[in-house]
């Protein structure tokens, strides 16, 4: 896949998101540099199409708007997917780019685990314990609590099943917000 077909391919998957409900940001390009870095961190390059897409869109977010899914205060409690509000491509590092969005960020998580030989490029927000991302062969990963598991397709597959995830919880938790206020 081209470096513009990957781009098209992920605004493609976005296309089904209804606007009303979701917010899409991203942040400036990363300088020949950084990009440079982050091709040292696993001793192998991250994809041209990926890193293609970074110098347009780096580091994109989508998430379900605060007012439909209220960010969940410190120390709440509840079903585990009731705290993943989004679905991040995990970019490269900018000033702009926070650091739990950075793709070196999360490798630091990984190499915590001693998982040292994946690109970390997806990650659920709220969820610390999963994250997507290639190993040296492009096999797309994924990686939970520091199990390496062999995912069959590409990315963008996995990033469009995710996306279908994040649009089905919104729906669950504008359903469950509603059942709570009319009992409250």
């Amino acid at each position: 896949m081209t470096a513009e077909q990957f781009h098209q391919r992920i605004w493609e998957i976005l296309e089904e998101l209804d606007s009303e409900y979701f917010q899409v940001v991203a942040a400036p390009a990363p300088d020949e540099d950084t990009v440079a870095a982050i091709d040292t961190l696993a001793g192998f390059p991250v994809p041209d199409e990926y890193a293609a897409f970074c110098q347009r869109t780096n580091g994109l977010c989508v998430m379900v708007r605060e007012e439909f899914w209220p960010e969940a205060e410190l120390y709440s409690v509840g079903p585990a997917w009731t705290f993943w509000r989004g679905v991040v491509l995990l970019g490269m590092d900018t000033d702009e780019l926070p650091e739990w969005a950075r793709i070196t960020s999360v490798y630091q998580q990984l190499m915590d685990y001693d998982v040292t030989d994946i690109i970390p490029l997806m990650k659920i927000i709220g969820d610390g314990n999963v994250v997507w991302g290639i190993d040296e062969t492009g096999t797309m990963v994924e990686v939970s609590a520091g199990e390496v598991t062999p995912l069959p397709g590409d990315f963008a597959d996995c990033y469009a099943e995710q996306i279908r995830e994040l649009a089905v919880r919104q729906k669950d938790m504008m359903k469950l917000i509603a059942d709570r206020e009319k009992t409250e």
